[in-house]
């Protein structure tokens, strides 16, 4: 199975509510190449597919690959693949899922000295991500980027009317709104484990 297969079977299983083809898809995949093209791949595949309002679902798309193999989220330490989706997407319900199922346990016979450089490791790289990426925001002006409302819905005065191109550019922006609120979130907690 290529990667292209995979992306379209998880759609196909995501579209019926199918866990078990789910993990099916993932067991087949990782058969087929090494731990860190499965890593690289799923956390593509999330990516793609993450929006704010998916967070819960993608969470526990990723535990599933988590618990599938857990070596994946712990390849290229600190530049792990997960962890770098997490920080990248802004993203708690993600970073959270990290943390819990991989993090965690693997931590757990480690010392508190291992541990806090663990962490501290995971927070260089997390800052060096958001120094890189949150320059790369543009503002957003009312009248240049999109319109706004044009007209309310004569049988519902609450409804506004707005044109389809306008509601992207404003979900875009509430996208990457909550992307910097995640990444600094991220970084809170990543620093108050430090």
């Amino acid at each position: 199975m290529n990667k292209e297969e995979l992306f379209e079977e998880l759609d196909e299983c995501f579209r019926y509510g199918d866990n078990k083809g789910i993990l099916k898809s993932l067991k087949d995949y990782q058969k087929d190449v090494s731990d860190e093209e499965a890593s690289r791949d799923f956390s593509e595949y999330i990516y793609s597919n993450y929006t704010t309002y998916k967070a819960d679902a993608m969470a526990g798309l990723m535990q599933m690959m988590i618990q599938t193999n857990p070596k994946l989220a712990l390849l290229k330490y600190p530049e792990n693949f997960f962890f770098r989706l997490a920080v990248l997407k802004g993203s708690m319900a993600l970073y959270e899922c990290f943390i819990e199922d991989a993090i965690e346990p693997f931590l757990k016979e480690k010392d508190e000295e291992e541990e806090l450089d663990y962490y501290a490791e995971l927070y260089t790289v997390a800052l060096k991500l958001n120094d890189h990426f949150f320059p790369q925001y543009v503002p957003c002006v009312k009248g240049k980027d999109f319109n706004g409302v044009f007209g309310i819905y004569e049988n519902n005065p609450a409804k506004s009317l707005i044109n389809t191109l306008d509601y992207e550019t404003l979900n875009d922006v509430v996208e990457k709104y909550n992307t910097i609120l995640g990444r600094r979130d991220i970084l809170n907690n990543l620093e108050e484990r430090c």
